[in-house]
């Protein structure tokens, strides 16, 4: 039998449980030079000299059945760490991570959905885009009456790899589902000779989003998207294909699916 109580390993916090062994005691009526007379440390100097490894074995189990308990029931093992809790995120904090997660947004749409006033929203957007600039991230903030999105901070990528990308078809360009639904209503008024029937509110955040063409008394879907779709011979890419270099192909010439 060894001089010091055998201590599992791993256990070098191992601890007395200074609430337990007082309890015990006062309710065994030990007094202080009871317990001083156990260990040979004055009570007053417990916390600060007493620990598993000092006091020899044998004392330890005399004072646990001095206690009328067991030697580990004096012991208080370390629970496993605790993570601190994060600090609450601050509003332009929050605005950062609800842009990585909607990309392009209408203002009045995402303080909706923050559940902010116009007015928390604006503040917190003056905040980040500063914050932006000044800690060198990539991210700058966009932020117009009729939307507010991030985008890479200039003369980060060339030319040429910005065209690599959109050429590999992995450059941004979600439709949200009410976007989506509100074009396909549009491209269907359009090739039934129909007058499109928008509601007004929408039609900003539209042509901010390219889906609207820039010109015309009303609504008419973006040449690039009737090229995307097959409608249309080539982009919009200038003012002259603007002005009407861009011919539109009829909605009959374009063949139906297979099973249609």
């Amino acid at each position: 039998m060894t001089d010091q109580m055998p201590l599992p390993d791993g256990t070098s916090a191992v601890a007395f449980d200074w609430k337990f062994l007082r309890t015990r005691a006062a309710q065994c009526r030990l007094t202080d030079e009871d317990l001083t007379a156990l260990t040979g440390t004055p009570t007053a100097d417990w916390e600060a000299r007493l620990t598993p490894h000092t006091l020899p074995a044998a004392a330890l189990f005399t004072l646990a059945r001095a206690l009328n308990t067991s030697a580990e029931s004096l012991l208080r093992r370390p629970g496993p760490a605790r993570r601190a809790a994060p600090a609450a995120a601050g509003d332009a904090t929050v605005l950062h991570a609800a842009l990585l997660e909607a990309d392009r947004i209408h203002p009045d749409d995402l303080a909706s959905a923050l559940e902010w006033t116009p007015h928390r929203l604006r503040r917190a957007a003056t905040t980040l885009a500063a914050h932006l600039e000044q800690s060198g991230s990539p991210h700058r903030l966009v932020h117009t009456g009729t939307a507010i999105h991030l985008i890479c901070a200039p003369d980060l990528l060339t030319g040429k790899q910005r065209q690599n990308l959109h050429d590999c078809g992995h450059t941004a360009a979600t439709l949200a589902p009410g976007e989506a639904a509100l074009l396909a209503r549009l491209l269907h008024h359009t090739a039934h000779g129909l007058t499109p029937d928008l509601p007004a509110e929408q039609i900003p955040r539209l042509a901010n989003r390219r889906l609207l063409a820039p010109d015309g008394e009303q609504p008419a879907p973006h040449p690039d998207v009737l090229f995307g779709l097959g409608l249309a011979t080539c982009p919009l890419t200038d003012t002259k294909t603007a002005a009407g270099g861009c011919a539109s192909v009829p909605a009959t010439a374009t063949p139906p699916p297979p099973g249609a």
